[in-house]
């Protein structure tokens, strides 16, 4: 076997590979596309309507849009998770239920959903068309 000097070698430093996957992060790669509160992917589309796939990681906070969309629900399939309504000065907490659907309204209202774990949430919407 050739052994060679390293002391006098020049090879290149290490680079990091920022485009590298972290393998802890398995959970949010392919297909889904990373979101800064962990994943989406869209499961089904068709003639007006979009459903999705959503990761988000504990201690997240998203803002549920309702812009551009009508006729919304969301259910959460694994984790804890709240659902927060804002309306003008007042706010309403619920824990969403696994295997629960929940409506959400398009209006006047806020809605955020708060991370307790890690969870994964099923929404479906339609276009305002």
């Amino acid at each position: 076997m050739e052994q060679r000097d390293r002391a006098g070698s020049e090879e290149p430093e290490a680079v990091l590979d920022e485009t590298a996957v972290d393998p802890g992060d398995d959970d949010y790669g392919p297909p889904f596309e990373r979101r800064s509160f962990g994943g989406e992917f869209v499961w089904a589309q068709g003639q007006g309507y979009t459903a999705k796939v959503l990761r988000v990681r504990a201690g997240e906070v998203v803002a549920i849009s309702t812009k551009g969309r009508r006729d919304m629900t969301v259910m959460l399939t694994g984790g804890r998770a709240l659902l927060e309504t804002r309306a003008e000065d007042s706010v309403d907490r619920v824990e969403l239920l696994p295997a629960t659907p929940v409506a959400i309204a398009e209006g006047e209202h806020a809605y955020r959903l708060v991370a307790v774990t890690d969870v994964e949430l099923f929404t479906i919407y339609s276009a305002k068309g």
